[in-house]
């Protein structure tokens, strides 16, 4: 059921209704679809182009619990629709620009070490595990629930560092982070970038790209999303200018053994002590190729130890 929209004491071609799930609509008649689709979903707005028997609508719609924002976000429409004779689309299009900090929950901006240690993941997880184990990589992508180590399997344990530095100097930020449990594999994977407005590379590219490798995954592909949202991705950090732009400088994968530079397993941190970190420098350690890396992985994960 809809009501006609009064304006100045006369009856107006738009419509107000409530549907049967309690959400609110504002319909406004239209002639075409937009050149320029607005933004169709933000938090608590939708915005649809409907062909209904009647004719053709632009219907806005939000939640109950949004009508303090909804109603006098639906005046200004309607006042630049009717009062001012605007285009419906553009209308809407311009109001929804003046009220995008009523529509978007508020959130803190990511900073910039951790879109450099995101990405850093991410690319491992989208080059070298998903091509090796396949979804059950996601699971093993433990970044989010800050683990020791940033993938962890029963007999593999893959720690990623990623550095704006042009040579392959990494902090080592806790004392066990190049330690694994017992009959247990560590790889160290070291990422190299260079930051640019030039770059070709964003948190967004590697994102889409994990998301091509597990469309066929759906439940994985859900998991994945969600990990994102815990280390803070929103989408709209793709048109906010805030995700950093990248080159790849060089990536190399390392088995951390006896000739790893690491502090050694018995060492005895004095009392008092409570936390250490130190710089590791790989720049003339032997590194793995890509084929020997992905065998390593395959056989921790299908054959185990």
């Amino acid at each position: 059921m809809t009501t006609p929209i009064i304006l100045d004491g006369a009856e107006t071609s738009i419509s107000m209704a409530m549907d049967y799930a309690g959400y609110l609509h504002l319909l406004i008649p239209v002639e075409n679809p937009p050149v320029e689709a607005p933004p169709s979903d933000l938090n608590g707005l939708k915005v649809r182009h409907r062909c209904l028997e009647i004719g053709d609508y632009l219907d806005l719609s939000a939640p109950p619990s949004h009508e303090q924002v909804f109603t006098p976000f639906c005046r200004e429409v309607v006042d630049a629709v009717e009062g001012k004779n605007r285009d419906p689309w553009k209308a809407v299009a311009a109001t929804i620009r003046a009220w995008l900090s009523a529509w978007r929950p508020a959130r803190q901006a990511m900073e910039k070490s951790v879109q450099v240690g995101l990405f850093g993941e991410l690319l491992v997880l989208r080059s070298l595990m998903i091509p090796a184990i396949g979804a059950a990589a996601v699971d093993q992508w433990s970044g989010p629930e800050s683990e020791r180590h940033d993938f962890v399997g029963k007999y593999l344990r893959v720690e990623v560092k990623t550095t704006r530095k042009s040579r392959p100097e990494h902090e080592i930020s806790r004392l066990d982070q190049l330690r694994a449990p017992t009959g247990c594999q560590l790889l160290f994977v070291s990422i190299q970038l260079e930051e640019t407005i030039g770059g070709s590379e964003t948190l967004a590219t590697q994102m889409d790209s994990i998301v091509d490798l597990l469309r066929e995954d759906p439940a994985a592909l859900d998991r994945f999303m969600t990990k994102m949202v815990i280390m803070g991705w929103s989408e709209d950090m793709r048109t906010s200018g805030e995700l950093l732009r990248f080159f790849i400088r060089a990536g190399e994968v390392y088995a951390v053994d006896d000739d790893f530079p690491r502090i050694p397993e018995d060492f005895q941190v004095p009392s008092g002590i409570v936390s250490i970190k130190y710089t590791v420098d790989l720049a003339n350690l032997p590194s793995l190729g890509v084929d020997d890396a992905t065998s390593l992985i395959k056989k921790a994960n299908f054959c185990g130890a």
